[in-house]
């Protein structure tokens, strides 16, 4: 077999085109491969996230649903330590130990003071004299997997008109890992 010179020549002046157009591509496709690795890290951190929100969210509407049927029942006021949460006999909302309010407080008729919910946190730790736990005076079991949620009752006026009450119910849930907390605010009125 005879050697063409000319073909010979011609492989030895490539000088490794091929290597380095080559080693191009593999950077690209690694750099896309590590772009979409990062990418679905991050959809994944952002679908547990919104996990945990909705979560949140549905612990405190439980607690929102707990509080109003505490108000509904007016049973535990005995339990409580107080004659009522609704006329007489509820306590202001002083907000110390020894105020014990068990959850639920009177601001006044003729308007409020500050906010209980917003005047100190350890008021929603777990066992504060201030809150209430999901199903503490209502019989509710435990939601399970999560912090149980909490509430507080405030009530702030009476319809004069008749034996008509507003509470302001403020509850607070947390999700499953605890770095999501979601608050709800109602009025509720008691007839």
């Amino acid at each position: 077999m005879k050697i063409n010179p000319t073909s010979l020549s011609s492989c030895y002046r490539q000088s490794g085109a091929a290597l380095i157009t080559g080693l191009i591509f593999l950077v690209v496709l690694t750099m896309i491969g590590i772009t979409s690795a990062r990418m679905s890290t991050l959809e994944e951190r952002m679908s547990g996230n919104l996990r945990d929100r909705s979560i949140a969210m549905q612990a405190a509407e439980l607690a929102l649903r707990d509080a109003e049927r505490d108000i509904r029942n007016d049973v535990p006021a005995s339990a409580r330590g107080i004659t009522s949460i609704f006329p007489v006999g509820t306590p202001d909302c002083a907000g110390t130990a020894a105020a014990d309010d068990n959850g639920v407080c009177n601001n006044g008729f003729a308007g409020y003071a500050t906010p209980l919910w917003t005047s100190n946190p350890e008021y929603w730790d777990d066992g504060a004299y201030n809150s209430v736990g999901y199903g503490d005076y209502t019989g509710a079991a435990a939601i399970p997997g999560v912090v149980q949620p909490r509430y507080i009752l405030e009530r702030f006026m009476k319809d004069f008109g008749g034996k008509v009450y507003y509470y302001r119910i403020t509850a607070r849930g947390q999700g499953v890992s605890g770095n999501a907390v979601v608050w709800l605010q109602e009025i509720y009125r008691a007839d």
